[in-house]
């Protein structure tokens, strides 16, 4: 595995992103949208597993163009790091996204193929590339607000894979219960809920946040969905 920070061309500028690429092969490429925090260790550790596991994985920094806070922050900085994810314009990040589909694309350890993985605040633009960039999957863990975003369910034609903690005070239970709902009306979208999963149960800097068997269960499950794209 290589790992490397590179530059998207968009049409505002060079998106940061860290891409994590397999030693050989082609294979799905995966676009790696993160919590607020932004491209963090998490995040970065995400992306190389994915790499170790034989997928390129690209990892976009969606606050580059902020003029206050563009790099990672902590889980110390929280208020910092949601006022930052608002001031994003939900257009521009869309933009980026898009960007990074057509460079992931481009490279050798690509098939062609991409899958977005969304994490918190990157979970509807999961389900917003699905509907608009012809991505070939998509897949949300704790996704933030994403039941906001079900009217774009009808424009999908990919499968998605949606998993949630039931003791997630961004994503609570009413707001899986109405994903959960509009994914039933489709062969092709499915969704996990993890006993005691808090928000943010994927992330081991998360402290008591992070739940090992939930999080190494939705990894599997992901790992498999992507075998069958």
């Amino acid at each position: 595995m290589t790992t490397e920070d590179i530059l998207i061309a968009c049409k505002t500028g060079e998106i940061p992103a860290y891409l994590a690429v397999p030693p050989v092969g082609k294979a799905v490429g995966i676009i790696v949208i993160s919590a607020i925090f932004g491209v963090d260790d998490d995040t970065k550790k995400i992306s190389e597993r994915l790499a170790e596991a034989g997928f390129p994985a690209m990892a976009l920094n969606m606050f580059w163009e902020d003029d206050v806070d563009p790099g990672p922050l902590s889980t110390d900085d929280y208020e910092r790091a949601k006022a930052r994810a608002i001031r994003v314009d939900r257009k521009d990040g869309n933009a980026y996204v898009e960007a990074a589909i057509s460079e992931l694309k481009s490279l050798n350890s690509c098939n062609g193929k991409v899958v977005v993985f969304g994490f918190c605040y990157g979970g509807p633009y999961v389900v917003e590339a699905a509907a608009r960039y012809g991505i070939d999957g998509g897949v949300s863990f704790h996704g933030s607000y994403v039941e906001k975003y079900l009217s774009e369910f009808k424009n999908i034609s990919c499968p998605l894979e949606f998993h949630f903690g039931d003791n997630d005070a961004v994503a609570p239970m009413t707001a899986i219960k109405q994903v959960k709902a509009e994914c039933d009306k489709f062969e092709d979208r499915e969704l996990f809920v993890y006993p005691g999963g808090e928000h943010g149960y994927m992330f081991p800097n998360r402290g008591s946040g992070y739940q090992a068997e939930a999080a190494e269960l939705s990894w599997e499950r992901a790992i498999k969905f992507l075998g069958k794209v």
